[in-house]
């Protein structure tokens, strides 16, 4: 990363435009929450209906009491700050004027963040205002975790990418609301619910899929799919017993298997494919949108994958597995 590519960064943005930056969790396509003119840019190079919300992310906790309300609240959020930012948290509060109502789609709720990832937080720190990021990539489809999938999905309507490497969480952030009684989750990701618990001393609601928020992104049933026809089996056993009968009759055309930890019977097979050598679910999140992005460009007709189970970080990633192949459910 050069020290250029920081100042031409904020310079693009304090003109009004967007540019694509890493996070610890996939890219982010940014845009100062100062300008009205680069938030709707966000919307119309994504695609993206402005009904739904975006993440502002901050440099540390001394901003949040700018743009949001936290007193009252039965959660301490320094506490949740102090544990978890920088990092893979997101926190739903009750926004202040300052924050543009295009960014909480009309709502009065504002989900913020703290990025840990090295470049976009010297990019905050340069610019001294928040940044709202959704992911940068088209609506609808896979997240990119390398600054190579934002090329080439957005590469032609961004004027600058800044390559950070390989996204080390892989999948978006927990989002957590705390503006009731009772904290609950409305997005998985890396951070559990008995995580935050923990920090807390008081119980989370875990997330359900039958939840959904108007406040929190990544809402919507269909999401996060390649252009490939993902199909998922429950267990690994479910997905060896598709590679050991697969037959014209049962799949047509060219099938990649996706396992979460790779297998011991099928490895040497090319079109087998895994997210973790022994297993690991942080292994697999961080390699989950990396491996669809590939298989997506491979010329596939059908993707099998593995879901994992449902626990920690699992149900992040079966979150997203389920919303993608959700696609090709009719």
């Amino acid at each position: 990363m050069a020290v250029n590519e920081i100042s031409l960064a904020v310079k693009l943005l304090r003109a009004n435009n967007v540019v694509a930056l890493p996070t610890e969790t996939v890219y982010g396509l940014a845009a100062s929450i100062k300008s009205e003119v680069a938030l709707r840019k966000i919307f119309q190079i994504k695609g993206r209906p402005l009904l739904d919300p975006l993440i502002v992310h901050l440099l540390d906790y001394n901003w949040v009491g700018e743009y949001s309300y936290i007193d009252g609240l039965r959660v301490n959020v320094k506490v949740l700050a102090d544990a978890f930012w920088p990092g893979p948290l997101t926190i739903i509060l009750q926004k202040k004027p300052v924050i543009p109502t295009i960014v909480t789609a009309g709502s009065d709720f504002v989900a913020l963040r703290c990025p840990a990832h090295e470049i976009f937080r010297k990019v905050l720190k340069s610019i001294n205002v928040p940044l709202a990021a959704p992911s940068a990539n088209p609506f609808g489809c896979l997240s990119p975790t390398t600054a190579k999938h934002v090329q080439d999905s957005l590469g032609d309507k961004i004027p600058l990418i800044i390559d950070g490497g390989l996204c080390s969480v892989g999948v978006e952030s927990t989002i957590l609301d705390v503006t009731s009684d009772m904290p609950r989750i409305l997005r998985p990701g890396a951070i559990s619910a008995s995580d935050i618990a923990q920090i807390l001393k008081i119980p989370v609601l875990d997330y359900s899929p039958s939840i959904s928020s108007a406040t929190a992104p990544g809402q919507l049933k269909q999401h996060y799919a390649p252009n490939t026809r993902l199909i998922l089996a429950e267990t690994a056993e479910d997905l060896s017993s598709l590679v050991k009968n697969a037959s014209p009759s049962q799949i047509t055309g060219k099938a990649a298997f996706v396992y979460l930890k790779r297998p011991h019977d099928f490895y040497h097979i090319n079109d087998i494919f895994w997210l973790s050598n022994k297993g690991d679910y942080f292994e697999a999140a961080r390699s989950l949108f990396d491996m669809l992005q590939n298989l997506d460009r491979a010329g596939y007709d059908v993707i099998y994958c593995q879901k994992a189970e449902q626990k920690g970080v699992g149900i992040a990633i079966n979150d997203r597995l389920t919303r993608a192949a959700a696609k090709f459910a009719n």
